[in-house]
């Protein structure tokens, strides 16, 4: 078969069953993880407790040496498909360059399922937990902002954000999500409890995603979509396993996102928009009146603020950026004319 005629769309429905594959080969894994011994449960909700115990060289060289070359070698591909070809080229066919990319990240997927098998360790037992949250919400936080255009950032209506500005995001948004997701990967070790099988399937989702640039699948609503949505039940269900009772921070505040701006690029009739305000009018007032305290029902705003406000600092640097940028570019021509 030609490179060509391999269908992007298949891609991603492969995709989504090789996720739930490899859900199954982790919860057979669970078995042989238990000869490991971690730390204790910590009762600092920042610690990230599957870390072992004793940590070995050979577990952090080979997790830092996987993330290190997985991210190098799909960098690698990001360059020179953007080199090669621009948003005139989109294609249905998959190109070589997307067959690497999708290989590359196959290999590295199987390489850590491995290195879990035998060491244990990803890169959390050198690092903070707060770090792959924040740069997974990074990555939510700029799909704002390039979707902008699209749907809207509130309720449909578009905010004005500066062509330059999201142009700058949709170039280099590649980089930048290929590093969250691998980093992600490679900070968690291959365990069965279900925030990980979640987040695994997302991860793997998500670098399918960014194996497909330049086909016309990677712009597809609805594809896109599921990968923004999948954090809810992921961050739902590690807030479970947490046992700090926050989950309804988690599962409400990414809600919150979805009214207030996801679902509005998903061509919904009126009825369905106003069925889903509902419905989440009446569990926030179920949970907040009788499982939690009133007073607690700013956890719903808690996300969506932060998600919101964060884009906003982004666009004021740019700003800032551009205004100095441009300050220095008219002293320096000025000179030159005076010189």
């Amino acid at each position: 078969m030609l490179v060509s005629q391999l269908n992007g769309e298949r891609i991603v429905n492969w995709s989504l069953v090789f996720s739930v594959l490899l859900c199954a080969a982790i919860i057979a894994l669970g078995g042989l993880l238990s000869q490991f011994e971690i730390i204790p449960l910590p009762e600092d909700g920042l610690v990230y407790e599957w870390q072992l115990l004793e940590p070995t060289a050979w577990g952090q060289l080979t997790a830092w040496l996987g993330f290190a070359l997985h991210q190098v070698f799909i960098w690698s591909t990001i360059a020179y498909a953007q080199k090669r070809y621009s948003k005139r080229d989109y294609q249905t066919g998959l190109r070589p360059v997307n067959l690497w990319a999708i290989g590359i990240n196959f290999v590295f997927i199987i390489l850590h399922y491995f290195q879990t098998m035998l060491f244990y360790d990803g890169i959390a037992q050198d690092l903070p937990s707060w770090t792959a949250q924040f740069a997974v919400a990074l990555m939510l936080i700029i799909v704002l902002g390039m979707e902008n255009q699209r749907r809207g950032l509130f309720f449909g209506k578009k905010v004005k954000f500066r062509k330059a500005f999201t142009d700058g995001l949709r170039r280099y948004h590649g980089y930048f999500f290929s590093f969250a997701v691998i980093y992600t990967f490679w900070f968690h070790p291959m365990i069965p409890t279900w925030g990980h099988l979640i987040g695994f399937i997302h991860v793997v989702l998500v670098m399918t995603q960014g194996s497909l640039f330049f086909l016309r699948v990677h712009l597809n609503k609805r594809w896109m979509f599921l990968l923004e949505i999948l954090v809810l039940p992921h961050a739902f269900q590690v807030a479970l396993n947490q046992g700090n009772d926050i989950w309804p921070m988690f599962f409400f505040g990414f809600a919150a996102i979805f009214l207030i701006t996801q679902m509005h690029g998903l061509g919904l009739k009126r009825w369905v928009r106003q069925a889903f305000y509902s419905s989440f009018l009446l569990l926030a007032l179920y949970v907040y009146l009788v499982m939690r305290e009133p007073h607690q029902v700013n956890e719903v705003i808690r996300i969506p603020l932060i998600e919101y406000f964060v884009l906003f600092v982004m666009y004021w640097i740019y700003l800032a950026g551009a205004f100095f940028s441009s300050r220095f570019r008219a002293l320096t021509s000025a000179k030159t004319r005076g010189g």
